[in-house]
């Protein structure tokens, strides 16, 4: 009976050392995932820093481009608010794009009166356009070491992270910080 309650009290034992061990992995797991993301933003930061200074082209008109990249034609009202930028700011960023010919403003098909701003593919395929397209290689390159399970696990991680960042950077501005 002695010898039953000892083998229980070490199994118990051991689960709870097995448990804190995990909670100590995950936690190391959880700081390590912080500092890679970090570091993902620095590079991000760094990067958009180099193209902007080989290219002559301002970071903050790069990061209009990206938005129109991804999000298709918007008008300057959403990039402002999508930016962060005073839409006096944004005509100033789409005065530039469009003068180098990198965006062009158009018509909204939907409703004549709303003007656009759409990316010019034919000015972004070669000159900075490059920068970027390396950095997709890296991306891709990267992704071929994953399993299609993991790659989408990956995925819908980094899309609930940004729509949660997201919504901070929302918050944080409507309570004025």
């Amino acid at each position: 009976m002695e010898e039953e309650r000892r083998t229980q009290a070490k199994a118990e034992e051991s689960g709870q050392a097995a448990a804190r061990e995990q909670q100590r992995d995950r936690a190391g797991l959880l700081r390590d995932l912080v500092s890679e993301m970090q570091r993902s933003t620095d590079v991000s930061t760094f990067f958009l820093q180099f193209v902007a200074a080989r290219t002559g082209i301002h970071a903050t008109d790069i990061k209009v481009l990206s938005l129109l990249s991804r999000l298709g034609p918007l008008n300057a009202s959403r990039i402002a608010d999508l930016s962060g930028l005073t839409t006096g700011a944004i005509t100033f960023v789409l005065d530039r794009l469009e003068k180098l010919g990198y965006a062009r403003r158009v018509r909204s098909a939907k409703d004549r009166r709303v003007v656009l701003m759409e990316l010019n593919p034919e000015a972004l395929a070669g000159g900075f356009g490059n920068y970027f397209m390396r950095m997709a290689e890296i991306t891709v390159e990267a992704a071929s070491l994953l399993t299609d399970e993991q790659l989408d696990l990956i995925v819908h991680f980094t899309q609930n992270l940004n729509a949660r960042a997201e919504e901070a950077l929302q918050e944080m501005k409507n309570d004025g910080m």
